[in-house]
C-alpha cells in the first residue's frame, strides 16, 4: 500500500467512524472566563498541579521510528547433530556436521487516538472583567514530557492560553493510556474494525511461547525465564523470595555469557510498593542467606552487623537497586504494571497487594540496544497529505504522533491525534519475570492512574461562577405597571 493510499484509507475510516467534524456542542469548562475553573477574580499567580505524575520503564526506553510494518528479526537458534559415523581408517570419510537451525520473530502496532475537547473558538480569551488575571501558570508541570511517547507539548503554559491546556489534556490521556499498555497490551483485544489495535505488550514478550513468524514452528531457545511465585509473601517467605531471583538472574547472566553476547545491562522492574517492602527483607535474609551453622536447629543463623544491613537497605533504596551475586542490578519503578489487590483476585489477602517482577534486558553486546518503542512514522504520510493538497494534517514530536484539525461546525473545533507505537524485545532470552508475590505495606501510596484504586482527585470538574452577571435594565424583571395616569 502506498502511503497515499493509506492516507485515504485512514480518512475513509475517520469518515466511517462519522469523525468529520465536531458535534456543535463545545465541551466546557473554559480554564479562564465566565464559569472557567480559574475563572475567579484576585487569584494569585502560582498554580500548584497534585496530579500524581506517572513514571516507570516506559520514560527510559529508546523510540525510534519505522515505516516498516512487519518486520522481520532473525536468530540462529541452534546446530542440529551431525550424521554419519567416525572414521575408521585414516583415509576414511568422517560424520557430516549438522546444520543451523534458524528462527525468525516479528512486532506488530498498535493504534490508539485522543481528541481535545471540542472548543468554541471564540470563547478563548474571555476574561469576567479587569479582576481576573490572565498570567496565572502552572508551577509544576503536570505532564513531564520524558516519557519517549508522550506528545511533546508547551512547558507549563498559561491556563490562558485555552487551546495548549486542550493539548495538555490529550497528552495526559496518552500518558495515563499507553504507560500500563506497555506491560498489558494484547492483540487479542483489537477492534476488528482497525479503529484500535494493541500492540503485544511484555506480558507476552517475555514469556516461554515462542514461535516462527514464518511457519509457526516452536523455537524454545528463545523463550524467557518465567516463574510463579504463587502468592508467597515478602515477610513470609524472604528467603525463597531472594533464592528466586538470585535463580533467575544467574539463568539470564548465564545464557547471555555463553551465547557470547555480553556485556549486558538489565532493569529488574517493578511496583514502587513492592521494592520498598523487598528492600526491608532484603538485607537480613541476603547477608545469612544459606548460613546455618547448627545443625540441631536449622533456625539458628549467622550472626551479621545490624548497621550493615541497615546501611544496605538504605543504600539500595536511595540508589534504585538490589544486589545479586555481589552486583547491584539497576531497579526502575513503574506504576503501570498491574497490581491486584483481595477485591479482584481472591488469592490476595486483605489490606495486601500482588505483582510481578520483570528482568528486562536493556543491552547486549555493548550498545545494542535490546528493548525499545518504535513508532510508525508519520512525516512521509503528511508529505502525502501535503502532495494531495489536504491541509488540515500535521505530525508532531519527530513524526511519532499524527494530528488531524477536524473540519469545523462554523466557530466550533476540535483536534485528533493517534500514535501507532510498538515494544520489540530483541532478546527475549535474556528476559525474565516472577509471578503472583504478594506484599503488605502498612499504607498504599497513591495511585497515577485513573482507574487505579487509589487514585485520587477532587475539586470542582464545572468551572466557577463566582462573579453573577452584573445587573442590567435588561436582565431584570419588568416593573408592574400601574394604571394609566
Amino acid at each position: 500500500m502506498t502511503l497515499l493510499e493509506q492516507l485515504a484509507a485512514e480518512l475513509a475510516l475517520m469518515k466511517g467512524q462519522k469523525l468529520v467534524g465536531p458535534s456543535g456542542t463545545p465541551q466546557g469548562p473554559m480554564y479562564t472566563g465566565p464559569g472557567g475553573i480559574f475563572g475567579v477574580m484576585g487569584l494569585e499567580r502560582d498554580v500548584l498541579s497534585t496530579r500524581i505524575q506517572p513514571r516507570g520503564l516506559a520514560g527510559a526506553l529508546p523510540a525510534r521510528a519505522t515505516n516498516v510494518m512487519y518486520p522481520r528479526f532473525p536468530y540462529v537458534t541452534g546446530f542440529v547433530k551431525g550424521t554419519g559415523s567416525n572414521p575408521k581408517g585414516v583415509c576414511d570419510d568422517g560424520p557430516v556436521a549438522g546444520a543451523a537451525k534458524a528462527c525468525i520473530q516479528t512486532a506488530d502496532f498498535g493504534r490508539y487516538t485522543q481528541m481535545t475537547r471540542e472548543l468554541e473558538i471564540n470563547r478563548v480569551g474571555q476574561q469576567i472583567n479587569r479582576g481576573e488575571f490572565q498570567d496565572l501558570t502552572i508551577e509544576n508541570d503536570p505532564l513531564l514530557n520524558d516519557q519517549g511517547i508522550i506528545p511533546g507539548v508547551p512547558k507549563n503554559p498559561a491556563l490562558a492560553r485555552e487551546v495548549l491546556m486542550r493539548f495538555t489534556e490529550v497528552g495526559i490521556a496518552f500518558q495515563n493510556q499507553l504507560m500500563p499498555q506497555l506491560w498489558l497490551a494484547n492483540p487479542a483485544n483489537t477492534d476488528p474494525a482497525g479503529g484500535y489495535a494493541e500492540f503485544p505488550g511484555l506480558d507476552i514478550l517475555i514469556g516461554t511461547t515462542k514461535i516462527d513468524a514464518v511457519t509457526g514452528l516452536p523455537c524454545p531457545s528463545l523463550a524467557s525465564d518465567v516463574k510463579d511465585f504463587n502468592y508467597g509473601t515478602v515477610d513470609d517467605d524472604g528467603p525463597k523470595l531472594i533464592n528466586y531471583l538470585v535463580y533467575m538472574t544467574r539463568y539470564i547472566k548465564w545464557n547471555a555469557e555463553r551465547m557470547n553476547m555480553l556485556p549486558c545491562t538489565w532493569s529488574i522492574v517493578m511496583r514502587p510498593g513492592l521494592f520498598y517492602e523487598i528492600t526491608a527483607i532484603w538485607p537480613c535474609n541476603y547477608l545469612t542467606y544459606r548460613c546455618n551453622i547448627n545443625l540441631q536447629n536449622s533456625g539458628v543463623m549467622g550472626q551479621f552487623d545490624a548497621k550493615d544491613a541497615i546501611d544496605m537497605r538504605d543504600n539500595m533504596r536511595k540508589g534504585l537497586y538490589l544486589t545479586i551475586d555481589g552486583e547491584n542490578w539497576p531497579v526502575v519503578l513503574d506504576d503501570g504494571i498491574p497490581e491486584d489487590t483481595s477485591t479482584n483476585n481472591a488469592s490476595v489477602p486483605g489490606g495486601c497487594f500482588a505483582s510481578d517482577i520483570y528482568v528486562v534486558p536493556r543491552t547486549y553486546l555493548g550498545n545494542k540496544i535490546a528493548t525499545f518503542w518504535e513508532f510508525y512514522d508519520y512525516t512521509a504520510a503528511v508529505q502525502a497529505a501535503a502532495d494531495g493538497q489536504l491541509g488540515d494534517e500535521y505530525w508532531t514530536d519527530s513524526g511519532r504522533f499524527l494530528w488531524h484539525k477536524k473540519p469545523p461546525v462554523n466557530w466550533c473545533v476540535q483536534w485528533i491525534a493517534k500514535i501507532e507505537p510498538r515494544v520489540v524485545l530483541r532478546t527475549p532470552h535474556l528476559a525474565g519475570r516472577l509471578n503472583n508475590i504478594v506484599y503488605c505495606p502498612l499504607q498504599h501510596t497513591r495511585d497515577a492512574f485513573p482507574d487505579d484504586p487509589y487514585w485520587v482527585d477532587g475539586g470542582v470538574i464545572g468551572g466557577y461562577n463566582e462573579t453573577p452577571v452584573p445587573y442590567s435594565e435588561w436582565n431584570m424583571p419588568s416593573p408592574p405597571r400601574g394604571p394609566a395616569e
